[in-house]
C-alpha cells in the first residue's frame, strides 16, 4: 500500500506541477536575499545526502554536486538560476518518492548501461529527430508567441555551462519524473499503450506556453516509445540530452561558419534547422508548409527505423537479461489489476498547466 501511495502517477504529476509553480515563487524570494539562492541549493543537497544510503560515496557525489551548482550559478545568466534550483528540487523529489516507496530510483526507472553500437544509433536519430520538430514548432509558431529563444540569448557566450542547465539537467530530470515514473506507473497498472500518450500529454503540459507544448508532446511520444520498445530508461536520456544539446550548440555557436553551413541547409527552399514557413510579411508559404511536411515525415520514419535497431541490439545484450530479473520485483509494485484512472489532482494539474499557457498568451 505504502508503495502505490507514493508512486502514484497522479500524486506525482500533481506534485510536480506544485513544485513547478511553489519553485517558482520561492525562487523569485530567495533572489531578494544575500546569498538566497545559494542556501536553497545547499539546503537540497543536504537533504539529498541524508534521503540516499549512508556512505561516504554517496555524500562525496553530494558536496561535489552542491559545489558545481554554486558554481554555475555564479557563472551562468542569473534567469538560468531558477532553472537549476528547480531541476534540482525535482531531483530530490524522485529520490523522497522512491525511498517512502522501498524502491531504488535506478532499478524502478530501469536505469541500466547502452551499447557503443546503441550511443551511434541514438546520436543520428537525434539529428532526424531534431528535424522532426524544428517544423512542429515551426508550426506552433504561425499561432503561438516563441517563449524559448528569448532566454537562450542568455547562454549564447556560456556553452559549458547552457549544456549542463539546458541539455543534462532537463533530461534527466524529467525522464526520470515522465518515462520513468510516470509512464512505468500507470503501465503497471494500465496498458503501456495509454501510459505513453498520457505521459507525453503531461510532458507537454509541463512546459506550460503552448508553443513548447506542441513539440513537447510529439517529442513525449517519441522518449515514451523508446522506453516502451526498449525497457531502458538511458536511451530516452541520451536522446533527449542529444536533442536539448543540439539546442544549445546551434544558439552558442551561431555566428561560426559550421554552424551557418548548417543551418543553411534547404531542400527547395526550406531549411531543415531553425526553419520558418512564413515570408517577410507573415503570411503562410503554402510551399515551405507541404515541403516541410513531407520532411517531418520522412525523417519521423527513419528515425523510427533507428529507434527499433537501437531496441532490437538492447534486447540482445546480456545486461539486459540479467537486469530483468534483478528488477522483476520492482515490476510487481501495483500487484492489483485495477486500471490506472486519473483523480481530482491530476485534472488539477493539467488544468493549472493550461491556465499558465493561456495567461502567458494573453499577458506576454
Amino acid at each position: 500500500m505504502s508503495q502505490q501511495k507514493f508512486l502514484n502517477p497522479n500524486r506525482i504529476w500533481f506534485t510536480i506541477v506544485l513544485l513547478h509553480i511553489v519553485g517558482s515563487v520561492l525562487d523569485s524570494v530567495l533572489a531578494i536575499l544575500p546569498f538566497g539562492r545559494i542556501i536553497a541549493a545547499i539546503a537540497i543537497w543536504f537533504f539529498l545526502a541524508n534521503i540516499q544510503e549512508k556512505n561516504i560515496r554517496r555524500i562525496e557525489i553530494c558536496i561535489a554536486g552542491c559545489i558545481i551548482t554554486i558554481f554555475m550559478m555564479y557563472s551562468i545568466d542569473i534567469s538560468y538560476q531558477g532553472t537549476i534550483l528547480l531541476n534540482e528540487l525535482l531531483l530530490l523529489y524522485v529520490f523522497w518518492a522512491c525511498q517512502n516507496a522501498y524502491v531504488k530510483p535506478v532499478e524502478y526507472c530501469h536505469l541500466r548501461k547502452v551499447s557503443l553500437k546503441s550511443i551511434g544509433l541514438i546520436i543520428v536519430a537525434a539529428i532526424f529527430l531534431f528535424i522532426m520538430a524544428d517544423y512542429v514548432n515551426a508550426c506552433s509558431m504561425i499561432a503561438f508567441q516563441n517563449l524559448l529563444d528569448d532566454s537562450l540569448q542568455a547562454i549564447v557566450n556560456k556553452p559549458v555551462e547552457a549544456l549542463v542547465v539546458v541539455a543534462i539537467l532537463p533530461a534527466i530530470i524529467e525522464e526520470f519524473l515522465f518515462r520513468g515514473m510516470i509512464y512505468r506507473g500507470i503501465a503497471n497498472k494500465s496498458n503501456k499503450k495509454i501510459a505513453i500518450i498520457i505521459s507525453a500529454l503531461l510532458f507537454a503540459f509541463l512546459h506550460m506556453n503552448f508553443n513548447q507544448m506542441c513539440y513537447a508532446f510529439v517529442m513525449g511520444l517519441v522518449f515514451a516509445i523508446v522506453i516502451y520498445l526498449t525497457d531502458n530508461l538511458s536511451v530516452s536520456i541520451l536522446l533527449h540530452m542529444l536533442f536539448n544539446a543540439f539546442t544549445v550548440i546551434i544558439t552558442c555557436f551561431e555566428k561560426s561558419n559550421a554552424i551557418q553551413a548548417i543551418l543553411q541547409c534547404n531542400i527547395a527552399g526550406y531549411t531543415l534547422f531553425n526553419p520558418s514557413l512564413t515570408d517577410t510579411q507573415g503570411k503562410i508559404e503554402i510551399s515551405l508548409l507541404i515541403i516541410g511536411g513531407l520532411i517531418a515525415i520522412l525523417s519521423a520514419v527513419i528515425a523510427g527505423w533507428l529507434i527499433l535497431l537501437i531496441a532490437k541490439t538492447e534486447k540482445t545484450t546480456e545486461t539486459t537479461i540479467n537486469n530483468k530479473n534483478i528488477l522483476k520485483d520492482n515490476d510487481n509494485i501495483f500487484k492489483n489489476n485495477e486500471k490506472w484512472k486519473p483523480d481530482l489532482r491530476f485534472f488539477a494539474g493539467s488544468g493549472v498547466c493550461i491556465l499558465i499557457a493561456i495567461l502567458y498568451e494573453i499577458l506576454l
